[in-house]
């Protein structure tokens, strides 16, 4: 049986290498042939996706542009991969509205290269993330903010914790006034019983994107009450406030080239 066990995924690694030779996969973005197997993107797509960044041991919450577009947030700290933008929306878009699985697929990729950079293991005790009503998951076949934070556990060690429960099926927040979403999230959600006596102390939420941080604030506050002491979010994307540019604190990979900075729009 050990050796079957050890046979089997080098035999796995054999076969996708050959299937990348004989018909590599198109990336997602410029439609060219991906460099390595099992990718989304290619290695020029890969260095030319804009970011965010800010600087060591920080997180995005202390940037100005980003902090002035929440209302009042009641977490402590926000890493994210990207302002909402091309091509990042695209690929969420597509993932949560087209059931493209291989672009959530390339999401998940692009958050487990990014977690270790932000050493999140030695901040926090565990994983949590947007529960999602039975009838809207019928629809969709999966919770987005699910499969992110269970990338998270994986590649950080901590353990994912299913804490929340959606109790009412709402509409589509896409689009919503910021005071629209505060309504629709009363009594939306709540702690599963009884998880909220056994909670760590320090939490990561992990979402798709943060828009107003509404979502977000009532699930701190959620954790607050159940004695939770520092709560971070992890998300792929920020939307940025009325009036910001998506050029501040934001910048192609440090990897990129000159011939690659020009991403297909």
């Amino acid at each position: 049986m050990a050796i079957q066990i050890t046979i089997v995924p080098a035999l796995k690694q054999l076969l996708q290498r050959f299937l990348h030779l004989c018909l590599p996969n198109c990336c997602l973005w410029c439609d060219f042939p991906v460099h390595q197997p099992g990718e989304q993107l290619c290695d020029h797509c890969q260095v030319a996706l804009p970011r965010l960044y800010w600087s060591l041991n920080g997180n995005a919450l202390q940037l100005p542009a980003i902090n002035r577009g929440l209302q009042a947030p009641q977490f402590d700290a926000v890493w994210s991969l990207s302002w909402y933008q091309q091509p990042w929306s695209h690929f969420i878009s597509a993932w949560k509205l087209q059931q493209e699985l291989a672009c959530g697929q390339l999401l998940r990729q692009q958050l487990a290269l990014a977690l270790p950079h932000w050493r999140l293991q030695d901040q926090f005790a565990a994983v949590a993330y947007v529960p999602m009503h039975p009838k809207r998951l019928r629809e969709r076949g999966f919770n987005q903010s699910r499969q992110l934070a269970a990338t998270v556990a994986a590649v950080s060690g901590l353990p994912l914790l299913h804490v929340f429960v959606a109790q009412s099926h709402l509409p589509h927040q896409l689009g919503a006034s910021a005071s629209a979403r505060r309504v629709q999230l009363r009594r939306q959600f709540r702690l599963k019983s009884p998880a909220d006596a056994t909670l760590p102390t320090q939490i990561l939420l992990v979402d798709d994107v943060l828009t107003t941080g509404a979502t977000l604030n009532q699930l701190s506050r959620l954790l607050r009450k159940a004695g939770v002491q520092r709560v971070g979010v992890i998300t792929l994307a920020i939307t940025p406030a009325p009036g910001t540019q998506t050029w501040l604190y934001s910048s192609p990979s440090p990897l990129s080239s000159p011939e690659s900075n020009n991403l297909p729009k």
